[in-house]
């Protein structure tokens, strides 16, 4: 073997995805899903030189599909993110549709990340296993994988996450988990974690300058071999390269102190955030299961009935419990919100009673628990039963019937938020909890929706969901009970009186 081939290699044995002091450590177990990627060296001992060619050839076409998928994604991600910055910068707060665009990007980029990463890690073995019965070509080809694989998984850090971790209020809004795009917490501060840490660019580093000095032999080798050439290709147009090849470790330090301080600061907002959360959860629990009677339409038969026979898929239930002293805390008239999910026919008429999200929720939704709604104890479907213990009742919809595409999406929405805690901090940016407004918030996306700064927070409450009824909002009144009475005529008009006496 040659002395710069074995060097080459050698570089291949520090060990990959360690993690690091700035403040959130990379977990590979749950990033992988606790399906770690394993080492393939091995796995070509007993190969003739032809067949270990057709593996590794394999897996170099399969890299290729990954990374030409993520490039494309890279690249629309990459084109909005001077409009996304724009937004962030604003003090507006963002809208529903931003909140679940940004997360479903956001996702869609770990997923197309995730076997580049892999690809990566499995190639990474070629000094540390004991692979000598395997071809030298062999050996380069698979140290030229990760070579690629890296600068790759380099590209889409600086491209994206980079920018991303650089705006404040983008940053600590991905940095939240949010159980329904399966996104972990700190998920910007993990990632900069794996691509900051010193045992990793010392690695990449030294395997950069390696190739860089023996650039011209493997340029030959790679004459003779498309596979090879289509890998140097990916490491000589990749935008990380130079700077890989130039970097100071100087100024990697000073970074690396840099994300320190980020971290410090968004730790500190977060314990405000976390001790108002728990001053207001504690005061509510305390009082919150205190109420004087029970509401004028609970286990009224018929009155269930006839509410039942209105609801629609996707509707919106607003509810008012003067008995309650939680209600009199709630500012305006109405004091909580749900969405009727509908049933299992209403769903499979919209094509969704196989969509696996729905499939999460068949026994409950077979069960009659049709109705979505954030409660203190967390976001979960409930029984219309349970939810008309009230005095006061409103069922809106959209004047403009849904689409079937609006209908799907306002479904799926919802389900996304089942299982989430309460956020006792109302905030509608944070979305690792919900409250029950904000439910309504995410789900309807298309809607403008006001809100109110509080306390250095954007918050939406029931009556911000009723104004969209008034005046030539989207939203229309279906059906009104007030004081457990059905209102029939000049039903929009009593329920903006009684809003606007709350303000008053």
């Amino acid at each position: 073997m040659s002395i710069f081939l074995r060097n080459f290699i050698l570089l291949t044995a520090i060990v990959l995805l360690t993690g690091c002091s700035t403040g959130a450590s990379f977990n590979a177990v749950n990033f992988f899903q606790g399906k770690l990627p394993q080492k393939v060296c091995r796995q070509y001992q007993d190969l003739s030189y032809q067949d270990a060619q057709s593996k590794m050839n394999l897996d170099i076409y399969q890299l290729q599909q990954q990374v030409e998928r993520s490039l494309v994604f890279r690249e629309k991600v990459a084109v909005n993110l001077k409009q996304l910055n724009a937004l962030a910068n604003q003090d507006k707060p963002f809208s529903p549709k931003l909140i679940n665009q940004l997360s479903q990007a956001i996702a869609l980029e770990i997923e197309l990340m995730k076997p580049i990463l892999a690809t990566a890690a499995k190639h990474g073995c070629w000094y540390s296993e004991q692979t000598a019965n395997v071809d030298n070509r062999i050996k380069l080809k698979g140290s030229m994988i990760a070579l690629a694989t890296l600068v790759s998984l380099y590209d889409e850090y600086g491209t994206v996450f980079a920018v991303i971790s650089e705006n404040d209020r983008l940053r600590r809004f991905l940095n939240h988990a949010d159980s329904g795009y399966s996104r972990d917490e700190y998920l910007l501060e993990s990632l900069t974690s794996m691509y900051v840490d010193t045992d990793m660019l010392a690695y990449v580093s030294d395997l950069v300058h390696a190739y860089h000095d023996n650039k011209e032999k493997i340029t030959q080798l790679a004459k003779l071999d498309d596979n090879l050439a289509y890998l140097l290709h990916m490491v000589d147009t990749s935008k990380s390269y130079p700077v890989l090849l130039q970097m100071d470790f100087i100024d990697i330090a000073n970074y690396r102190r840099k994300i320190r301080r980020r971290v410090t600061r968004d730790t500190l907002k977060e314990i405000g955030r976390a001790t108002v959360n728990s001053l207001s959860e504690g005061f509510s629990n305390a009082v919150g299961n205190y109420e004087e009677r029970k509401g004028l339409l609970y286990q009224d038969k018929a009155v269930e009935h006839y509410v039942r026979q209105h609801l629609q898929l996707g509707d919106i239930l607003l509810e008012k419990t003067p008995f309650r002293l939680t209600d009199s805390m709630i500012p305006g008239h109405w004091g909580h919100a749900a969405i009727w999910i509908g049933t299992e026919q209403e769903l499979r008429a919209i094509g969704l009673w196989q969509n696996p999200l729905v499939q999460k929720y068949y026994q409950e939704i077979q069960q009659g628990q049709l109705l979505a709604e954030s409660l203190r104890t967390g976001t979960q479907l409930s029984h219309l039963s349970d939810f008309l213990n009230v005095d006061d009742l409103a069922i809106i919809r959209p004047k403009i019937p849904l689409t079937l595409a609006q209908k799907r999406s306002v479904i799926l929405l919802t389900l996304r938020q089942i299982g989430k805690a309460y956020d006792f901090n109302f905030d509608v940016e944070t979305t690792d909890k919900i409250v029950c407004s904000q439910l309504v918030y995410l789900a309807y996306q298309d809607i403008d929706w006001p809100t109110e700064s509080t306390l250095g927070r954007y918050t939406i409450s029931p009556d911000n969901i009723a104004t969209k009824t008034l005046d030539d909002g989207p939203l229309s009144l279906k059906l009104f009970y007030h004081q457990g009475k059905l209102q029939q005529a000049h039903s929009l008009n009593l329920m903006q009186k009684l809003m606007q006496a709350e303000v008053e």
